[in-house]
């Protein structure tokens, strides 16, 4: 323990222990869209809390729209709304993300859309 609390990587090492790892590379990835929005360089950002499992950049997702239909696309940036942990180019169950989503456009997402990464036991846990 440092001079005033923990330090920032004690900190870190609880808020990991916490998110409780292992059990999210045994489920697959669920977000569910609360908002979408463009950024200038990095494309469509759709954000919203992770329901279940972890999602890496460069992973393949699937997005399922309220109205029945999919679109396939790439996960290339994830923003974690943190700061109690660095960004290590993953998301996990709880935090609040933004996904950067290649090949897709604003219009095309909406919220209550699911973007599904299925990876679940693909880690050999």
């Amino acid at each position: 323990m440092g001079l005033f609390g923990k330090s920032k990587k004690e900190r870190e090492k609880e808020y990991m222990n916490r998110l409780d790892v292992p059990s999210c590379l045994k489920e697959d990835f669920e977000l569910i869209i609360d908002d979408v929005f463009t950024i200038m360089g990095v494309g469509t950002v759709a954000t919203g809390n992770i329901s279940t499992g972890m999602c890496r950049e460069g992973e393949n997702a699937c997005v399922y729209k309220t109205n029945g239909g999919v679109l396939e696309t790439i996960i290339t940036t994830i923003d974690i709304h943190t700061k109690e942990r660095k960004s290590n180019g993953c998301g996990y169950k709880t935090e609040h993300v933004g996904l950067g989503l290649r090949g897709v456009s604003k219009e095309q997402l909406e919220k209550g859309d699911r973007v599904i990464v299925k990876n679940a036991n693909m880690y050999g846990m």
